[in-house]
């Protein structure tokens, strides 16, 4: 029962993340928002972070998931304007369960990515000169 309702919270969360992913122009132009100023919203059941960003460059890691042995990662990327963005998802015996960078408009909302491993999981993001809106959600999947 817990489990699936994360899953479905989980499901809710990516689909908020394209809504949100849509209200922004796709010509680049400014969105009427802060830019550079990173959301993160943390739980033991997962982590959400968004960021409208203009030239942002950003390192730091988050408590990800703390239980469950499949974790899964939906993205949105839009407006992507230059620079990088590097997400890694690590378990608790230290390794790198994902390692995706970001140099261009993602959506991955659909066909979710999963990891799997050993929890705690440590959700680490790092932005270079980034401009675009990135959207992350990292929860423990019902699988």
């Amino acid at each position: 029962m817990v489990s699936s309702r994360i899953t479905g919270t989980l499901r809710l969360a990516v689909v908020l993340a394209v809504v949100l992913a849509a209200c922004f122009s796709p010509t680049g132009e400014r969105p009427q928002t802060s830019t550079n100023i990173p959301i993160v919203a943390a739980s033991g059941g997962g982590v959400g972070f968004t960021v409208v960003a203009r030239d942002f460059t950003f390192d730091q890691s988050y408590a990800g998931p703390a239980q469950g042995d499949t974790v899964a990662v939906g993205l949105v990327v839009a407006s992507y304007g230059g620079g990088s963005a590097q997400i890694e998802i690590i378990d608790a015996n230290g390794v790198k369960q994902l390692q995706l960078p970001v140099t261009n408009n993602v959506i991955q909302a659909q066909g979710q990515s999963t990891v799997r491993g050993t929890p705690p999981y440590t959700l680490h993001v790092q932005f270079t000169r980034f401009t675009g809106t990135f959207v992350l959600g990292v929860g423990v999947s019902g699988s």
